[in-house]
């Protein structure tokens, strides 16, 4: 059926360049017919078809390869991925009394990105994974539409979404949020502040990209060990002169989340501040190149996400080309064929 429609809209559209020519009385020639703007529109027409088929195929044989339960999970776990949320509630599944409420676009993002990485695993049932690792964390999220998704997390990377509440789901450092945001039930013990940089489970930047513990770990440690002498903020800026506004103003700021507490740290060039849970700052004198050291084990960071996300972008390209090579070589004949019929329409006038 929807092969017919194609033929009836690519006959009306070679018609139309005969009749415009004809009317005209001029001979076309082949490559003023496929610099036509017919010729353009047809073309067009025809990967817009053929990505609609491609789509439409794509989710048939998804359809078919799931129970209704599978796809209801699947569909639901997709809108929470692709989901615009405003606020984000994070608290004890025991006592949500004392829950933070968050509204930052990186942590949103983090928050959906659970669901796109969440596998069901069949390890644990509900039940169990709720008796073995006891209450654990709950994230409550809210969206723009005012849908709301209730998220358990147990043991860091074991999910229940309350409205899938059958199936248990792995993601890897789910309780991050929790982690970042929650303050410890009995207290945090007393540490040097790099210790608790380097405890810090999330990272946000200026950016709003997020950085996980790997990254804080590094950081910290890296600070910690490096020869650096404390200083303060009117030394950097006689050191900077005229452009010592423009410095402060650029400075690359990344806000580490522990424990319902922050921490920042703000990088120029050949200084940096760190500012503790009880907002005093300290300023920092380094070389140059420790301090662009220090810069790259976040630019390194950031590599390796864009080699992560690039590298599962062609695993779902493949996916998607092996997917056309066996059901869309008949739509790309379809295809050839038009165009070789336009191609001699153009130059038999």
């Amino acid at each position: 059926m929807m092969k017919a429609e194609r033929r009836k809209i690519y006959a009306v559209l070679i018609l139309s360049i005969v009749l415009v020519l004809s009317l005209t009385g001029c001979k076309a020639s082949k490559k003023k017919v496929l610099s036509s703007s017919y010729y353009k529109e047809l073309k067009k027409e025809n990967k817009k078809l053929k990505k609609e088929n491609k789509s439409l195929k794509s989710k048939v044989d998804a359809e078919n390869d799931m129970t209704e339960d599978e796809q209801r999970a699947s569909d639901y776990l997709e809108k929470i991925s692709r989901d615009h949320l405003v606020k984000l509630e994070v608290g004890y599944a025991d006592n949500m009394n004392g829950s933070e409420f968050v509204e930052d676009e990186a942590v949103f993002s983090l928050a959906t990105s659970i669901a796109l990485r969440a596998d069901k695993t069949t390890k644990y049932t509900p039940e169990e994974v709720k008796e073995k690792y006891g209450p654990g964390y709950e994230y409550i999220l809210y969206d723009e539409d005012n849908a709301v998704y209730e998220i358990m997390i147990f043991d860091g990377n074991y999910i229940v979404f309350t409205d899938l509440p059958n199936n248990v789901y792995y993601a890897y450092n789910a309780s991050a949020i929790g982690d970042a945001f929650l303050h410890f039930k009995n207290g945090y013990p007393n540490s040097k502040l790099f210790h608790r940089m380097a405890d810090t489970p999330l990272i946000t930047n200026t950016d709003g990209k997020c950085y996980e513990n790997e990254v804080a770990f590094s950081v910290a440690n890296y600070i910690d060990q490096m020869n650096k002498k404390k200083s303060n903020e009117a030394r950097a800026k006689k050191k900077w002169g005229k452009q010592a506004a423009k410095k402060i103003g650029n400075g690359k700021e990344y806000t580490f989340y522990h424990h319902g507490n922050t921490m920042k740290l703000v990088i120029y060039d050949e200084y940096f501040t760190i500012t503790n849970m009880n907002g005093k700052t300290v300023w920092y004198h380094a070389e140059k190149e420790a301090v662009i050291k220090m810069k790259n084990i976040f630019k390194e960071a950031n590599a390796k996400q864009k080699a992560e996300k690039i590298e599962q972008k062609k695993n779902e390209n493949s996916t998607d080309s092996s997917t056309e090579q066996t059901t869309g070589s008949s739509e790309a004949d379809v295809s050839s064929a038009h165009r070789d019929e336009i191609e001699s329409e153009g130059t038999d006038q």
